[in-house]
């Protein structure tokens, strides 16, 4: 086609569209007025409407130049798909755009045909019309419109992550941010960063004004308000009990599309407010994408919500952004990561207040004591062991202060107490539940009932079920009250009514991995 014939095709859509149809429209609109008797009442609000549905078409309509590189002419469509902008909410703003300004144009003329007739019957004529385009749309860019259209709703559909931008915007959440520039205005990216609080998804939201899609656990998936939360929100739910590639394709998709990812390396929040490091399958799929690889560090996190305490708190924060990184194939990936984040943090551990938290939930991180290993029932006014004598108080600053005036930080009281022996067996009242299906779309899970969680040298036992520590292949916690154990084909959760899902995993790890060991040394010599 050539030059003058497509200036004369734009031209003659340009008059149909925004001239020939807004003038029919707006001339049946009287005519109905008339034969109905209504009289003009014009509203002048309706000029704002008239005005914000004009804004979207035109919103629209320069995006489509920009990011499509090319005009909304369905003759001569756009040679790239676009999805930014107006596009990332609705698949066709110009035509809601188009209708939105009709009921405008209605309520400010005085028009009640317009406005309460004309206007909401275009909208299944342009629904109809969008339909048609979509055939064409699909035939071109084929699944990649497929998932947008899976994604995008021919109407608006609730989405939170404008909301939470906003909410972010007037100062909700105190948080300071260093360094926004290392975050690329366009393109793919990875941002990675320590997780130590729920929050942590909203607080590198501050980082940048571009959507940040997280990859969330899929328990948050299982049903509920909380997954209708998730769901509602830019998230990607990945089991992170077993290897995910649905999760896997899913990043790698919205990266060649241009997005920005979200991924907290660690795979679960930390329980004692130290940076965990890396998990080293994670830090391998991250050095082979060739997109760059953002290292944040986010320091005051773990005191708004340290994990064992239930408790969300508005602390401030203050939030680093470091350069992309630069793996050196001689160099382990997850040491990369590790030293790019550990370097953006004010202080590894981060301190924690105790003010304000129920001093019982303490006892799940510290169920004896660091000293002398004995389990004491710790107090509100302060951590007193009665067979020792050790006492540690809370201090304004975070730290915990023992009887000669010594200040410990909370991960090293921590570590110490999951550094002594546990005697076999261990056993709590728990609830267990089992997933259906390893595989597939994630569905609530299958309730076992309450019972007796039991964990020897051996086995974890629960009623009739034993899973053999010899099959399991991860241990990992939720919440901070559910232990979750996956072998090959199966995964369960044991929520506790009491006692700490902590101390259960740290005892099954490292029994696990005595009866590794044995295996080991039972094996013939090569």
């Amino acid at each position: 086609m050539t030059r003058r014939a497509r200036a004369a095709l734009v031209a003659a859509y340009a008059v149909v569209f925004w001239l020939l149809l807004p003038w029919g429209l707006w001339r049946l609109a009287r005519v109905l007025d008339r034969a109905a008797g209504w009289t003009a009442r014009p509203w002048w609000g309706g000029a704002a409407v008239l005005v914000a549905g004009l804004a979207l078409a035109a919103w629209a309509m320069t995006e489509l130049w920009r990011g499509g590189g090319g005009l909304p002419v369905s003759a001569l469509p756009p040679p790239r798909f676009t999805r930014r902008g107006p596009y990332a909410l609705v698949r066709h703003p110009i035509y809601l755009g188009f209708t939105v300004a009709l009921l405008g144009a209605g309520l400010a003329g005085g028009s009640p045909a317009l406005s309460c007739v004309v206007a909401p019957l275009f909208v299944p004529a342009w629904v109809g019309y969008a339909r048609l385009e979509e055939r064409g749309l699909e035939r071109r860019f084929g699944e990649a419109y497929r998932r947008y259209r899976r994604r995008v709703g021919l109407l608006p559909r609730a989405n939170l992550y404008p909301v939470a931008q906003l909410v972010q915007a007037f100062g909700f959440l105190p948080v300071r941010v260093h360094g926004r520039e290392h975050v690329p205005r366009r393109g793919p990216a990875v941002i990675v960063w320590n997780h130590a609080c729920y929050l942590d998804p909203a607080y590198v939201g501050v980082t940048t004004p571009r959507y940040v899609h997280h990859l969330a656990t899929a328990e948050a998936y299982r049903g509920g308000a909380l997954a209708w939360l998730v769901s509602h929100f830019c998230n990607v739910p990945v089991r992170r009990y077993r290897q995910d590639p649905t999760a896997c394709r899913e990043l790698v998709r919205l990266l060649a599309e241009g997005e920005l990812v979200g991924i907290a390396p660690e795979g679960e929040r930390s329980v004692l407010g130290d940076y965990q490091g890396a998990r080293p399958d994670v830090a391998a799929i991250l050095a082979r994408l060739p997109v760059p690889v953002v290292p944040v560090g986010v320091s005051g996190n773990y005191d708004c919500g340290p994990r064992w305490a239930d408790a969300l708190r508005r602390r401030p924060v203050a939030i680093r952004v470091g350069p992309p990184l630069r793996f050196d194939p001689a160099t382990p990936p997850e040491r990369t990561i590790d030293t790019g984040i550990r370097a953006l943090l004010a202080t590894d551990p981060q301190p924690v207040c105790l003010d304000g938290l129920a001093p019982e939930r303490i006892a799940r991180v510290l169920w004896r004591c660091p000293r002398c290993g004995d389990e004491p029932t710790w107090h509100a006014a302060a951590l007193h062991c009665g067979a020792c004598g050790a006492r540690f108080s809370g201090t304004p600053e975070g730290a915990l202060r023992d009887e000669a005036g010594a200040a410990h930080s909370l991960a090293a009281l921590g570590r110490a107490v999951r550094e002594w022996p546990e005697t076999a067996p261990l056993a709590a009242r728990v609830t267990g539940w089992r997933e259906a299906a390893m595989f597939g779309p994630i569905r609530p899970l299958a309730p076992l009932g309450a019972g007796e969680l039991r964990a020897d040298r051996e086995a974890l036992g629960f009623g009739e079920l034993r899973i053999a520590y010899a099959a399991i292949r991860t241990t990992s916690t939720e919440r901070a009250d559910t232990l979750q154990i996956a072998t090959r084909d199966a995964m369960w959760q044991f929520r506790f009514a009491a006692g700490s899902a902590f101390r259960f995993q740290g005892a099954v790890d490292r029994w696990r991995g005595a009866e590794f060991s044995r295996r080991r040394s039972r094996a013939p010599a090569a």
